[in-house]
């Protein structure tokens, strides 16, 4: 793994944010102006965009682990002092600390990516390539996608989304979500193109991994068609590869596997410590969140990632074992498996239930190689697929996420409506059933956030 570096400089200024992230003129305006004067001040202050990921309010713990105590996955341990219990017990609340931690790092990553856009832009520059042009675009949009996802609801409330950073607007209103999504595809779009020759490695963005954020993009907005011909592309590049039986469970010890196409680069020098999400999860560590009996029945006896089980008092997952100590694992955000899983979705949704059924077969046999896949109804092969995206991606941050997408109002596509609600049926909160679509379903904007910018509405039901 390449370790992510950056200089002294980089540090000063993506460490003095304030709550005001729109701030036209922030206080370190001088030093931005300095960096971005040079080609290796920009290439820093794209490496600090991908530190910003790192952190435990984003990718490092917090947004990962929200995305399944939040639903039906994971639960409290019985040692858990309070961590996460707000978005267990559905009990959020404007003034969260974790979602405003959220909020002002996915923010900083958008307005650093701002600037390395204009710099790259400038017609004079001739010492920034397409690259770093690409590579902003990319980070730029993935922060923009997990926003959009966590405070944005597409299915009600007047499709309310966040606001777009702007240096000529410094308060703005909430951009729609369906406005939202179009200029994240726009900019991947061209990202693509920018990154044609760009390095292949999990850990940046290139030509492949921009593809594969476009697919999850394109699924969640519903575009199936664009989704299917995005996932096949990639697919048939042959870059990437399914992990087998053989190799899956050490996989996860590794810093990448060949089916890596996105993560974030974690190591012993990043280690989090107890703030990362090895820590919360191991009972070596805090032990704060263990797996529910609603996830952990699904599992055959024969299926290989049983092994995750770690069985004390209580089970709890192992996915995260540390490469180097508790705490030192790559995250991932995007696997190959993943880009299967939602080409599985689109083409059932498009009236191919031959080409599904291939693809579940080969995933699920390649982790259990006694299952069996047998339907007697397209609603059943729906379940199936949901049922097996869950199993794969325990702990990866993708079940909030996948409920939340898969809700179907117009019957033309299947013959019937589809939702899916989460239900706990092994559940020690007083809430247990949410049903989609639901006001909960977008969390509550940051009331710090709210009292910066008077033309912030507050989500309804907050």
């Amino acid at each position: 793994m390449k370790r992510i570096t950056c200089v002294l400089l980089v540090l000063v200024w993506f460490t003095s944010c304030t709550d005001k992230f729109l701030d036209k003129e922030p206080t370190n305006y001088a030093s931005q102006e300095m960096l971005m004067s040079t080609a290796q001040g920009v290439t820093s202050a794209l490496i600090g965009c991908y530190n910003d990921f790192q952190s435990y309010t984003y990718y490092g713990r917090n947004f990962v682990l929200i995305g399944d105590v939040y639903a039906d996955n994971a639960k409290l341990s019985a040692q858990n002092t309070g961590n996460f219990s707000s978005f267990y017990n559905y009990a959020v609340t404007a003034d969260d600390a974790d979602l405003k931690d959220f909020w002002s790092t996915a923010y900083r990553i958008i307005k650093n990516a701002d600037n390395i856009i204009a710099a790259c832009k400038d017609s004079s520059r001739k010492d920034l390539n397409n690259a770093i042009y690409g590579e902003a675009l990319a980070v730029r949009s993935l922060a923009y996608f997990d926003l959009v996802r966590i405070f944005g609801n597409r299915y009600s409330f007047d499709n309310a989304g966040i606001p777009v950073a702007s240096d000529t607007v410094p308060y703005p209103e909430r951009t729609k979500v369906n406005t939202i999504y179009k200029m994240i595809i726009s900019d991947l779009t061209k990202a693509e193109s920018l990154l044609e020759q760009a390095e292949v490695t999990p850990f940046r963005f290139n030509k492949y991994s921009v593809q594969a954020l476009l697919v999850l993009v394109y699924k969640t907005n519903n575009q199936f068609t664009n989704a299917i011909a995005k996932a096949e592309e990639l697919i048939a590049s042959g870059q990437y590869s399914l992990l087998t039986a053989d190799n899956y469970i050490e996989s996860w010890s590794k810093e990448s596997s060949s089916e890596s196409i996105f993560s974030i680069a974690m190591s012993s020098t990043d280690n989090a410590g107890t703030n990362s999400i090895g820590h919360m999860l191991s009972p070596d560590g805090y032990g704060g969140l263990i797996p529910s009996d609603d996830l952990l029945k699904l599992f055959s006896d024969n299926d290989i990632r049983t092994q995750f089980f770690n069985v004390r008092s209580e089970t709890f997952f192992n996915k995260y074992p540390g490469r180097d100590g508790l705490g030192v694992d790559n995250v991932p955000v995007i696997r190959l498996s993943e880009i299967y899983f939602i080409l599985a979705e689109c083409y059932i949704l498009t009236g191919n239930a031959d080409k599904t059924i291939e693809i579940l077969e080969t995933l699920t046999k390649r982790v259990d190689p006694t299952a069996s896949l047998t339907f007697s109804s397209t609603e059943e092969l729906i379940q199936k697929i949901h049922e097996e995206y869950r199993k794969e991606f325990a702990f990866e941050g993708k079940r909030f996420f996948q409920i939340k997408r898969w809700i179907w109002d117009n019957p033309v596509i299947l013959g019937y409506a589809f939702k899916c609600p989460i239900e706990r049926t092994d559940c020690n909160s007083t809430i247990c059933e949410v049903e989609n679509p639901s006001y909960m379903f977008a969390f509550p904007i940051p009331t710090a956030e709210l009292n910066a910018n008077s033309n912030l509405k507050q989500n309804q039901g907050y």
